[in-house]
Order: C-alpha cells, then structure tokens, then sequence
C-alpha cells in the first residue's frame, strides 16, 4: 500500500485520532509509528492462534531539528505502548548526557543504571544523543552507551530506547559503534514544517493556552513569518519551539494590556494584532 492509501484508510485515521490528536504535520512520522502499532495488533492475532512471533527490538532513532516535534512524540508513543500494553509502565523518562555521565570514575557507572531502572517498563528518551560518543573511548560517554545496551539486550520486552537529535551527528556515533547501530533499527526522520503547517501550531498552540486568536493576528503573523522566510531567518530553524516562544511572548503582552487599561474584560481571553509587537 502506498502513503496515501494507509493515511486515508480508517483504520490509520482512528489510531491518529486516538494516540496523535491534535498534532500538525509529521504525517511520515505517524505512519512509520502507525506499522509499529500494526505489527504488535497482528503478533496479539497470532499468539491467539498459537503461531509463534519473534518480539522485534523496537528501539528507536528520531532524526531532526530542534522544535519538530521529536520529544512530543516520544510521549505519545510511550502513552500508546502502554495503552497496548507493550510496556508495563508505559511512561517516559527524558534525559540527556548530563543526566548519565559522572565527574570521576565509576560515577557514570552508578548514575546510567539509577536511569535505567527508573525507565524499566517505559520509554527512555535520550536528545542530543551524539554527545555520549566521543573517539577518545576513555570517556564517560561511552561507559554510559555500553551499559545502555547490556540494559537494552536483558530487557527489550519490557523496555524501549529512543536516540533523537541531528542526522549527521547521530550517524557518525553509528558508524562508529556497530552494537548501537544493530539495537535501534526503527529511524525516524523529522523534518521541519512547512509556513503553513506553522501556521496551523500557531492557531492551534494558541487554543490549546485557552485564548481566541482574532483575524487581524492571523493576518500580522502570516506576514511576519512571510518576512522571515524572505530573509532566510534562523528563527525559522526552531521550528515548533519558535512559535510556542512567540505565543508566550503574545500571551505576556495581552496581558501586560488588560491588566494596566482595564481592557474590556469580554475580550479577556482574545488576542489581538496589538499583542504582536
């Protein structure tokens, strides 16, 4: 079946509806997510019918940009596992190199498996995962990769890894450690919205906060982010981030507005285009 048969298919529209509610874009992703959902649904079918299935590792690499979405979906599917009852837990536990590695030796030791067992029966989401590689294998890092995956090997069934950060980075700590390269066969890559899929987060980000947005601010942030886009702007790069950081800043200013004027308290919970400056 090709992309747009699955995605059209009720079956696929259900489970979006159910597990990814309310998430823009990142249709590719939610496929991919999608064959894993369908696969654990057909092993249940099987051992029903006494055939026996071969449980796949289902570690995974999300490859992206900051601001794509990469963590949001970390917790969506740690929802769905549990939901499926996949995984025990079913809950995520977000960390990153600092959370691993120790000072002296024999810390990183102590502070990876604490991690490790805190994340038994869920989702262990480790961004910017490059940083524990380092070619120098006297570093701490790679104590904590190593352990990893003897943790990873005794306990796949009810446990389940996810690396994200950049492509290149991530690649390179791949190539160089074969026994992590074969642990994470699922990768998933994120890319970056497009100026429309933008401007759906900002409608929806801005409802999801409890506040109306009003036409002449759609039409104001349309035409910032036209501009940005003109002058090729880095803001863009952030992605989801950057518009969860403007609306902060919209809210903020909204507010300063009421509470200083008396605005009228009916349009309390209204942004409008004077919010955005």
């Amino acid at each position: 079946m090709n992309h747009y048969e699955i995605t059209k298919h009720y079956k696929y529209k259900t489970f979006k509806e159910k597990y990814f509610q309310g998430i823009v874009g990142l249709d590719s992703v939610i496929k991919d997510i999608f064959a894993i959902y369908a696969l654990t649904e057909i092993n249940k079918i099987k051992i029903k019918q006494n055939i026996p299935i071969q449980k796949q590792a289902l570690n995974m690499i999300f490859y992206g940009n900051p601001g794509t979405g990469k963590t949001t979906i970390a917790r969506k599917v740690a929802e769905m596992f549990k939901d499926i009852n996949y995984l025990s837990k079913g809950h995520l536990v977000e960390i990153d190199r600092s959370d691993l590695i120790g000072e002296y030796i024999g810390q990183t030791s102590i502070k990876t498996k604490r991690i490790l067992e805190d994340a038994k029966g869920g989702v262990l989401f480790i961004d910017e995962a490059y940083s524990l590689y380092n070619e120098d294998y006297n570093d701490f890092g790679n104590e904590a990769i190593d352990i990893i995956l003897k943790f990873v090997e005794d306990h796949h069934e009810d446990f389940i890894v996810i690396l994200a950060g950049y492509k290149e980075k991530i690649d390179v700590m791949l190539h160089n450690s074969k026994g992590l390269n074969s642990r994470f066969p699922l990768k998933i890559f994120f890319e970056d919205y497009n100026i429309n899929e933008l401007k759906q987060i900002f409608r929806y980000t801005i409802k999801t906060n409890g506040y109306e947005c009003s036409k002449a601010l759609e039409e104001k942030f349309a035409q910032y982010l036209n501009q940005l886009v003109h002058q090729n702007s880095t803001s863009l790069k952030y992605n989801g981030r950057f518009i969860r950081n403007l609306i902060e800043k919209i809210i903020r200013n909204h507010d300063m507005k009421v509470f200083l004027n008396a605005y009228d308290m009916r349009k309390l919970m209204l942004l409008d285009a004077d919010d955005f400056t």
